[in-house]
């Protein structure tokens, strides 16, 4: 109250007014405390823009999260799917073991087909030069039988001969 001039010159005045005037100074404190308290007010309307802001993204999410709730019928099947995966995995491992095996058997194999195709080459050989002595024997029968009609031809007379001659029986 010390800022304040005498009321003293004011004794006309009615008392309320007297009275309202004797509150200036606690008016002032609390003008200048709502002025110290609402300085921070502009920080807190920038704080409210980036919460509208990110609370702009909520319908979005809204609908993510509705999505991921009907998706959420799609898990049973992918666990009975994810459960038959590992109950064949001990298979599969199996099947990775022999698989890893497969480029060495196949090489046996390829060994085994090769040995083949050798005695396949000397079977074919065999078989060629036993179809040259098939030619040379069935070349032999026929001049035998050349032969054997010659012979043939040749006896006849001595068997007419033969049947001629006494002691035969004659037919």
């Amino acid at each position: 109250m010390a800022n304040l001039p005498s009321l003293g010159g004011f004794a006309s005045l009615p008392s309320d007014a007297v009275a309202a005037l004797r509150r200036l100074p606690e008016i002032a404190d609390n003008t200048r405390a709502m002025k110290e308290h609402t300085a921070a007010l502009e920080q807190v309307a920038e704080a409210l823009d980036r919460v509208a802001g990110y609370t702009g993204a909520l319908p979005e999410m809204r609908k993510e999260m509705k999505r991921v709730r009907e998706a959420s019928d799609v898990l049973p099947t992918l666990d009975k799917r994810l459960a038959a995966i590992e109950a064949a995995m001990p298979v599969l491992v199996d099947v990775q073991r022999h698989l890893s095996q497969l480029p060495e058997t196949m090489g046996r194999l390829d060994d085994g087909i090769g040995r083949i195709d050798k005695g396949l080459g000397r079977l074919d050989k065999g078989m060629t030069q036993l179809n040259e002595l098939m030619e040379r024997i069935l070349t032999g029968i026929d001049g035998l039988n050349g032969s054997v009609e010659t012979l043939q031809g040749a006896v006849k007379p001595l068997s007419r001969l033969a049947g001629r001659m006494p002691g035969q029986k004659k037919g």
